[in-house]
């Protein structure tokens, strides 16, 4: 809408001070407001005043967002005075804005948006540090510290790509809510200097590749029961090949980046690729035994979350890890969260620990995880020979209920496990997941979107969970523990209370 426009709707329509001759270049903020909203609403075409103005309605609200700032308020507003006159009338913007929000064509978030855009005209806007782009199969913003992603549309896309803060506001005429959204959900800033940062374009693969398992070590102060690996070298990652994996996986948009082993804190360079970590715009969870966190360490991480390994109460945690690791591992939940790390847990079912369970959950809810991964062990590495702690899948069925928070598989509707997930080997190979590392897809080396690219993912109408009404959801569970990639996980269906025969 012009100036010319918007004087004649704004001013000539509602305001009693309105002079059409007028030659003052200041302006009131009611008109700077009205006429930031109906540019980016189309309200007019549809709005009729429909009953005289009520002075009373949401006078608070229009004061505290219009008047406050107005540049007439210092020299005395009879409308806003304590003790107004009868029949005293605000500018006309004013009245525009409380009509259209007592007709519902505004809300109250409109106009706290404009507010915000209207005093921020002159400053720059740019992305919170906490922040990334991220295009993927659809436009995104991702909250790295949140573990929040936004889809956006493309208008908002090509918004954000601008927010470099180098730009103003009044030159990128941001929409006043999406702003307001976006300020209010710490995903922009409002600066008054420039501050420049970079912005990643680019474009994932599809399927995206958002979650990254990185074992960076095979060594292990546990002889864990029922750890997949078993008996392993003390294979370690090249420290020369931490800055190129980051780097590849940024490249191609990564959300997620779990740093396991082993005993990932037993790696020789863990230092160095904590110290690193920290420069890429990407999610880093660190999975540890927590044998080894103290508060020295935890208050030095350049991590957002770590993953505890909680196995049971005291005699079923140590049942399958050793003798004196408990109080271990509930006193690294507690340094992890006294450090500002967000906490999350990770258990397996076993035959040592079904009667735990409510115990448990008292224990991690306490502790204020924000995630409780809940597994069964899948046949392989030092679980082999552990049958006397095996667990029936119905039996293990009832308590994957108890896990809650998201799952690091990230399958899609209508595939399998593992659509937005790869493993990194302390070896450098790529693979599937850690299940899979005799399958080799390439290395770090090579490359790893090249590596990506050779993952063969099962669509679901080619598996045995094909019509299954909780496929989506589930992604036909474990494709490892399920014994082949088109085969079911049964412990998946009775989790959700699908018989293996009526699923035929």
């Amino acid at each position: 809408m012009d100036s010319y426009g918007a004087e004649e709707w704004i001013c000539r329509a509602h305001c009693t001070f309105f002079k059409a001759d007028r030659t003052e270049e200041e302006r009131c903020r009611g008109y700077s407001l009205a006429s930031l909203i109906l540019t980016k609403r189309a309200l007019l075409d549809t709005f009729k005043t429909a009953e005289p103005f009520d002075p009373s309605f949401k006078k608070s609200f229009l004061y505290n967002h219009i008047c406050v700032h107005c540049p007439f308020l210092i020299d005395g507003c009879d409308f806003t005075a304590s003790e107004s006159s009868e029949g005293c009338l605000p500018c006309g913007g004013l009245i525009l804005i409380s009509q259209l929000l007592h007709d519902g064509k505004l809300l109250e978030d409109d106009v706290r948006g404009a507010d915000l855009i209207d005093r921020a005209r002159e400053s720059y806007l740019s992305l919170t540090p906490r922040c990334s782009i991220k295009k993927l199969e659809h436009n995104y913003l991702y909250h790295i510290v949140k573990d929040e992603l936004y889809e956006v549309n493309q208008e908002g896309f090509d918004f954000l790509i601008r927010c470099d803060g180098t730009n103003r506001v009044k030159d990128l005429n941001p929409d006043p809510g999406f702003l307001d959204f976006c300020r209010e959900e710490d995903l922009l800033w409002i600066s008054p200097t420039p501050r420049e940062i970079v912005i990643r374009e680019g474009q994932s693969p599809v399927p995206s590749l958002r979650y990254l398992e990185w074992l960076v070590t095979f060594r292990c102060n546990l002889s864990c029961s029922h750890c997949y690996l078993g008996q392993t070298e003390s294979d370690e990652f090249s420290p020369d090949l931490i800055r190129p994996l980051l780097d590849q996986f940024t490249h191609m948009h990564g959300l997620r980046i779990l740093v396991s082993g082993g005993e990932p804190t037993m790696y020789r360079h863990f230092p160095l690729l904590n110290d690193i970590i920290g420069d890429y715009p990407i999610r880093a969870v660190l999975l540890t035994n927590g044998m080894l966190l103290d508060d020295k360490l935890a208050s030095k991480l350049n991590f957002h979350e770590v993953q505890i390994s909680l196995d049971g109460m005291e005699r079923g945690h140590e049942a399958i890890r050793g003798k004196g690791t408990f109080r271990r591992a509930v006193e690294a939940m507690k340094i992890a969260r006294r450090n500002g790390l967000d906490l999350s847990v990770a258990t397996m079912i076993h035959k040592a620990n079904l009667d735990e369970w409510d115990d448990m959950s008292f224990l991690v809810v306490e502790n204020g995880a924000k995630e409780w991964s809940v597994d069964y062990p899948c046949l392989k590495g030092r679980w082999q020979v552990n049958h006397e702690l095996y667990v029936a899948p119905e039996e293990a069925a009832v308590k994957m209920s108890y896990g809650f928070g998201g799952s690091y598989h990230g399958t899609s509707p209508g595939w399998t496990c593992g659509r937005h997930l790869a493993a990194v080997l302390p070896s450098g190979n790529v693979c599937r997941c850690g299940l899979y590392q005799e399958l080799s897809l390439g290395s770090v080396d090579e490359g790893l979107e090249e590596a990506w690219a050779r993952v063969v993912h099962v669509p679901i109408g080619q598996t045995k969970c094909f019509g299954c009404t909780h496929a989506d959801t589930c992604g036909g569970g474990c494709r490892y523990r399920a014994g082949g990639p088109d085969e079911r996980d049964e412990v998946m269906c009775r989790f959700h209370g699908v018989q293996v025969e009526e699923s035929l």
